[in-house]
Parts: structure tokens; C-alpha cells; sequence
């Protein structure tokens, strides 16, 4: 039985990110970063790969009443039941149309997983790639959550800083006085 086109891109995709764990570390003489490059909105971006918990295939969300319009509901992964957040529509682009093909988690105390559609691969590039955000024109929100940007194979992209978007959802939501109770 042929497979559909998805699900060899799919396997291929998973290769190339578990492969990237087993690759060998790079000499000291060179600092180097590990990015996913992936598309949101349709537009190119980056984030760091120590920023975020895991990655998964979009699994079965179930929306619930949003506290925040960004939620799209919430969804099990790894035996736990976790919030999704559009990724998107924080950036600024609206809701995704359709449902979101990936899901990257962030956190891992009290997790939450960021919707998008487009994973294009993991990249480990050079420190000297990665460049403050001083060449990005003002685009919306997308400027609250830029900070830099990494010069790939593929073009310049911005880099989403995963913890200035958790800091918002976990401002918006009222999680950030359940983590300060629970450390006092």
C-alpha cells in the first residue's frame, strides 16, 4: 500500500531531528546553537532548541472556554494534559486556518505546547550566525517576541524567544502567582 506524500515527509522530518541528537558535539573552538526552523503565518522563523521541552505531532485538541483568545484548548501528551496556545495567532497572523500540524512544549514544571504549522528542519549553526534583532523592520507583535535573528542556509530568520512568550501566557493566564505561591 503506497503511503501519502505526508507521511514520508512526516518520517523524514523525524529522522533528521532525532539524527540531530546523535551527532557528535562540535569542537570547543567553535560555539554553536541548535535552532528549529519552522513556518508560522506563512513567514519564516527560528527557536532555540534549549528553550523548548519537546516536539510532537499534533495531537487531538479539545477546545474548552478560552481565558485568553490565543488558547486553543487542551490537549494529552506524554500522560499529562496540557494547554495548546496558536502560536499564530500570538505572533500577531490570527488564528492558524486548519489544525496545526506540530506542537513544540515549553516548560517542563508546569508545561504548555505552542501550535504551528511548518516544521522545516533543526540547524545547528555557529554562534557567529545569530545576530541581534537591530535589522528587523517593526511588524506588530512579532517584535515583542524577536530578539535576534540567525543566518541559515535557507535566508535570515527571526528567532522566537520561547520564555518572553510563556512570561506572556502564564501573565495573561494567572499562572505566574500559582508558581510564586508554590515557592514561598
Amino acid at each position: 500500500m503506497k503511503q501519502p506524500a505526508g507521511d514520508s515527509n512526516a518520517a523524514r522530518l523525524r529522522l533528521a531531528f532525532d539524527q540531530s541528537f546523535a551527532l557528535l558535539p562540535s569542537p570547543l573552538s567553535q560555539e554553536v546553537e541548535d535552532l528549529l526552523t519552522i513556518g508560522v503565518g506563512g513567514e519564516p522563523y527560528a527557536i532555540f532548541l534549549r528553550d523548548i521541552a519537546g516536539m510532537v505531532a499534533a495531537c487531538r485538541i479539545v477546545p474548552i472556554p478560552a481565558v485568553t483568545p490565543d488558547l486553543l484548548g487542551l490537549a494529552g501528551i506524554r500522560g499529562g494534559i496540557v494547554p495548546v496556545f496558536c502560536l499564530a495567532s500570538i505572533l500577531g497572523y490570527g488564528p492558524a486556518p486548519g489544525s496545526p500540524r506540530w506542537l513544540i512544549l515549553c516548560s517542563k514544571d508546569e508545561p504548555i505546547a505552542l501550535a504551528f504549522s511548518d516544521f522545516e528542519a533543526c540547524l545547528r549553526l555557529p554562534i557567529s550566525a545569530l545576530h541581534a534583532n537591530e535589522q528587523l523592520p517593526a511588524t506588530g507583535q512579532q517584535e515583542n517576541y524577536v530578539n535576534q535573528l540567525a543566518s541559515t542556509p535557507a535566508g535570515v530568520r527571526p528567532i522566537i524567544s520561547i520564555p518572553r512568550i510563556v512570561a506572556t501566557i502564564r501573565h495573561r493566564t494567572g499562572h505566574h502567582r500559582l508558581a510564586k505561591e508554590q515557592q514561598t
